[in-house]
């Protein structure tokens, strides 16, 4: 399973309601395309300095998989409707291969 994470940071003045558009959108897309496995969204709630502003927590079956997710033409105008409040975008993409690691 290929876990992936994309980060964002809104820009100085984007609304709420934008941002709870863009997450009405986002989760839509779990019932429209069928690579997407698992698709969560966290919203920050510390707004620390180094936070970001929200977090997409998805998973695919393979890069295969997310390649085809990313060029879907409704993850697509998703994107478009998004970036131009988007000041910064981050991502992490690893394979799960078991159980995360806890420590006790």
């Amino acid at each position: 399973m290929l876990e992936h994470y994309v980060f964002l940071k809104y820009r100085e003045g984007t609304t709420a309601a934008h941002v709870a558009s863009f997450c009405e959108r986002m989760l839509a897309l779990r019932d429209s395309i069928d690579q997407i496995r698992r698709l969560e969204i966290g919203r920050d709630e510390l707004h620390d300095a180094r936070s970001w502003d929200l977090v997409l927590i998805m998973a695919f079956d393979s890069v295969d998989a997310l390649r085809a997710y990313q060029a879907h033409p409704q993850h697509v105008e998703v994107m478009r409707f998004n970036d131009r409040f988007v000041r910064d975008v981050a991502s992490v993409d690893f394979t799960r291969t078991g159980s995360p690691l806890v420590r006790g």
